[in-house]
C-alpha cells in the first residue's frame, strides 16, 4: 500500500513539474510575442497616445526575457540572447524617446526570429520528461 501510495504521489508530482516547464515556456513565448507585436504598432502610423502602453509593453516584456535567462546553464546563447534582447532595448528607446532617425525593422527581425525558434521548440518541451 505504501510503495502504491509513494509511487501516485511521484505521478502527480512529476505531473505539477511537467505542467510548469510548459507554463514557463508559455510565459516566454508570450513575451515574445508582445516584444514583436509592441514594436510593429510602436513603428505604426498611429498616434502617440495609441503607442504609449506598447512602449511600456515591450520594454517590461524585454526585461522580463533578459531576467529568465540563466547564464550558468545557457552559457553562450544566453549571452547573445541578452545582448539581443538588449539591442532591442535600446533601439525601442532611440526610437521613441530620442526620435532617432531610424527604424525598428532590424530589432523586429531579430525579435521575430528569436521567436520563430522559440516556437519551433514547442514540441521537444511538451514531451520532456523529469
Amino acid at each position: 500500500m505504501n510503495l502504491a501510495f509513494a509511487r501516485q504521489n511521484y505521478s502527480q508530482v512529476k505531473n505539477v513539474a511537467d505542467a510548469s516547464k510548459y507554463d514557463g515556456y508559455n510565459a516566454v513565448k508570450v513575451a515574445l510575442n508582445q516584444v514583436v507585436s509592441s514594436m510593429e504598432i510602436l513603428q505604426s502610423d498611429k498616434d502617440g497616445q495609441e503607442k504609449e502602453p506598447h512602449f511600456e509593453r515591450a520594454l517590461t516584456s524585454l526585461y522580463f526575457l533578459q531576467k529568465c535567462l540563466d547564464f550558468e546553464k545557457g552559457g553562450d546563447l544566453a549571452k547573445n540572447l541578452f545582448k539581443v534582447y538588449e539591442y532591442c532595448r535600446q533601439a525601442i528607446l532611440a526610437f521613441t524617446v530620442k526620435k532617432a532617425e531610424q527604424t525598428l525593422d532590424k530589432a523586429i527581425q531579430f525579435a521575430k526570429m528569436i521567436l520563430e525558434g522559440w516556437e519551433g521548440i514547442e514540441d521537444e518541451v511538451k514531451s520532456v520528461k523529469i
